[in-house]
């Protein structure tokens, strides 16, 4: 009977707990019984994704370790990249998208279509839901040097699906790879405090018994925020504020529209599967690329070795954090990975959002499908050698574009001996 009992609670305790979370994919289901439509779009959250054909590695007689690009500009990819999202920072002093649980996801400051959405707006949204994993691009230890990313070795681990909403840390780690920010001002205070802003009670402790007295285990204190400001700074503005303590305003945080999002870059291998006789590709991992500022030669003991996330507003203009918040960018761009996904994961999420399709809107193929029958246009700018590098490292321009039709003719030249010699 405690066992009935306990089932029972475990199983309402997940149904309180789904109904908490928001629906999977765009609905034509308005507030008020509004169907923006014919047929009530109804058995998309409860969608899967298919398995993938089981390989044996015995039965693996080739394979091939290929990264591609899927570029923006290419009419063919437009599925990929359209409708364009929007968030309302109609002022840059700080973030006006503030979800604090899942129910405010879908906030009415991220003006999305109402029918289908681009793939970066489903990664953001199901980033912040808890449901993918982010993979930097480089270790958070040592940032110099090469991105090694893509071998999917530096998550950003997480405990559950709210963390994002419940664990001040991760959210500052998701956020930092994911979004346009800077620090929120920390200065010394003698009058009342707006609400965005939190005090730190300094009563007759000194800084030092403060500190002390936080819980670092807890990822919710204030632990977490002060660890990030040098202890010379701390202790400044602590020995100079004689009344209350001292607050720091919000990080700023501009989340960026989907328009901003240039690229994928696609990590897939290549093989041949003796046992179903098929030259087959599947995709490992996936990659939004962003525009960022020009790296600058680190200083003694920085190790960061690319520039700022770039945010590009509505009309175009890229906007870098400076001092006092956002400032328009005039220097050079680069082109980077902002961070990689486990695709494998990521096919979960996108089996139940759709693409636009030209010929009839009551057949739209999912995302997944999208990527499975592979209705994009790619371009390869590495592939696994000796020397583990990419191809512009060795070719340039034009010279590159050849090289890279020269890997894929030279696939094909393999399949075609296999059967004929």
């Amino acid at each position: 009977m405690k066992n009935v009992l306990l089932v029972f609670v475990s199983v309402l305790t997940l149904a309180i707990h789904a109904q908490d979370r928001p629906q999977r994919g765009p609905y034509n289901t308005l507030p008020g019984g509004v169907v923006d439509g014919v047929a009530i779009q109804e058995e998309v959250p409860v969608r899967a994704k298919v398995e993938y054909e089981y390989v044996r590695a015995s039965d693996v007689a080739w394979q091939k370790r290929v990264f591609s690009r899927i570029d923006a500009r290419e009419t063919m990819n437009h599925d990929i990249f359209f409708p364009y999202d929007w968030f309302d920072y109609s002022e840059l002093e700080g973030s006006v998208y503030k979800p604090k649980s899942a129910a405010e996801i879908d906030d009415q400051s991220w003006l999305k279509d109402d029918k289908r959405w681009s793939l970066w707006t489903i990664i953001q949204r199901h980033i912040i839901l808890g449901d993918l994993t982010v993979y930097r691009v480089n270790s958070p230890f040592y940032t110099s040097g090469d991105e090694d990313g893509y071998s999917l070795k530096y998550p950003i681990n997480r405990q559950g699906q709210n963390d994002y909403f419940d664990s001040k840390s991760y959210k500052e780690e998701v956020n930092s790879v994911i979004t346009c920010q800077g620090n929120g001002e920390m200065v010394s205070i003698t009058r009342q405090f707006s609400e965005d802003k939190w005090l730190v009670e300094k009563t007759n402790q000194t800084l030092d018994e403060f500190l002390d007295s936080l819980d670092a285990k807890n990822p919710n204190s204030d632990y977490e925020e002060l660890g990030r400001y040098p202890y010379e700074e701390l202790k400044r503005l602590w020995d100079q504020t004689k009344v209350g303590g001292f607050v720091r305003a919000d990080r700023i945080t501009m989340f960026l529209n989907s328009s901003n999002i240039v690229a994928y870059h696609v990590k897939e291998d290549w093989y041949f599967d003796k046992e179903r006789s098929v030259l087959d590709k599947r995709i490992i991992a996936i990659a939004p690329v962003a525009k960022y500022a020009e790296a600058q030669a680190p200083a003694s003991g920085e190790l960061s070795s690319r520039g700022s996330l770039l945010f590009y507003n509505e009309k175009g203009f890229p906007l870098v954090m400076g001092d006092g918040g956002f400032k328009e960018y005039e220097g050079r761009v680069e082109e980077l990975e902002m961070f990689w996904l486990y695709f494998d994961e990521l096919r979960n999420v996108i089996v139940n959002y759709y693409v636009y399709n030209d010929q009839n809107d009551a057949q739209w193929m999912s995302f997944d499908d999208l990527f499975w029958k592979r209705k994009f246009s790619s371009t390869i700018y590495r592939v696994s050698d000796k020397f583990d590098r990419e191809i512009e490292d060795y070719k340039f321009g034009v010279d590159a574009l050849y090289e890279a039709e020269k890997v894929k003719e030279s696939i094909r030249d393999w399949e075609h001996n296999l059967w004929h010699f």
